[in-house]
């Protein structure tokens, strides 16, 4: 054995590796925090199914304006029982309540009594209502979504009945959605039945921060409290194409290279900040068709670019996070 053929000492990384470690880690997470945002929606329903929130009020208070949501759902039966699932921000999903049906309007009511979610519980189980409290139902596909900033592990967690229905609110009664929200945050909704194995998915913004020019329109949708991270969502624009958006903060200018969809949309995500910057204000705007080669750029005739140029901002950092 030579000594050249020793495999290499292990060595300490360095302050700046290790830091660069950690924000390509927090990157990572941001990532994946951005493509769950993205997806929920349609795109996560069972065939067959579907769901909507409607508005049917909204209150000024204290706390911000209070709007109110109720819920449809269609291709469900009468039998169907599901659970509320909610994913507000910086949190994880959490499973609400159960014993959820649907009238013949389509409306979620609850179609619970303490009593029926107890005795089918328990037939579920095989055994007594106390018992069916503790039993864990099996597992579905759709999981629950990560807090912004907590570690994942490799076994999902157990899973623990929600309440009933009938705890909170009277057998027939809508299931309604009461929330606050700030410019650009999103109410994500989910029903799911009780055995885990169908699921539909729904999301509203009740103050849109978005601005559109001649067709083409940007969104930014929080996808954390302070913005750090957002997702621009952009319709209206060239199907296909890939697209450049540059986000502007302060003297600072970063370009973004999306591809629009056959729909001639995009969602993409941006880490929002300023070098020794807080807190500030971002200007994302439309730059055109993205005219630089790419990998998967076309070999087609060049489009034109479209007679638009949407732009829109936003603040980000301590204290940006308000209310409506």
């Amino acid at each position: 054995m030579q000594l050249e053929d020793l495999p290499p000492e292990p060595r300490t990384l360095t302050p700046a590796e290790l830091q660069q470690e950690r924000e390509q880690q927090v990157l990572n997470a941001a990532i994946r925090l951005a493509t769950l945002q993205a997806h929920w929606g349609p795109e996560m329903d069972t065939a067959g199914l579907s769901m909507a929130l409607t508005e049917v009020g909204r209150i000024k208070t204290p706390e911000g304006t209070q709007v109110t949501y109720r819920i449809t759902g269609t291709g469900f039966t009468p039998a169907d029982r599901v659970m509320l699932v909610r994913w507000p921000l910086n949190e994880q999903a959490k499973t609400l309540m159960g014993g959820i049906g649907f009238n013949t309007k389509g409306v979620a009511v609850c179609s619970d009594t303490l009593a029926t979610q107890q005795g089918r519980a328990a037939a579920a189980s095989g055994g007594t209502p106390a018992e069916a409290a503790e039993a864990q139902a099996p597992v579905s596909k759709l999981s629950a979504a990560p807090a912004p900033n907590g570690a994942v592990g490799n076994a999902p967690p157990a899973f623990t009945p929600p309440p009933s229905c009938a705890e909170t609110i009277k057998p027939n009664q809508p299931v309604e959605i009461v929330t606050t929200a700030a410019p650009g945050e999103a109410v994500r909704v989910a029903l799911v039945t009780e055995d885990r194995k169908r699921h539909v998915a729904a999301s509203t913004i009740p103050f849109p921060i978005a601005n559109e020019d001649k067709g083409c329109r940007l969104q930014v949708i929080l996808g954390m409290k302070d913005a750090g991270l957002v997702l621009i969502d952009g319709t209206g624009f060239p199907a296909n194409a890939a697209l450049k958006l540059e986000a502007s903060t302060g003297d600072q200018v970063r370009e973004l290279h999306p591809r629009a969809n056959a729909e001639g949309r995009i969602v993409v995500p941006l880490l929002t900040g300023g070098k020794g910057a807080a807190s500030g204000v971002t200007t994302v705007k439309f730059a055109g068709i993205n005219r630089q080669p790419m990998l998967d750029t076309s070999k087609e005739e060049a489009q034109p670019d479209p007679g638009c140029a949407p732009s829109v901002s936003y603040s980000w950092g301590g204290g940006s996070y308000k209310a409506e």
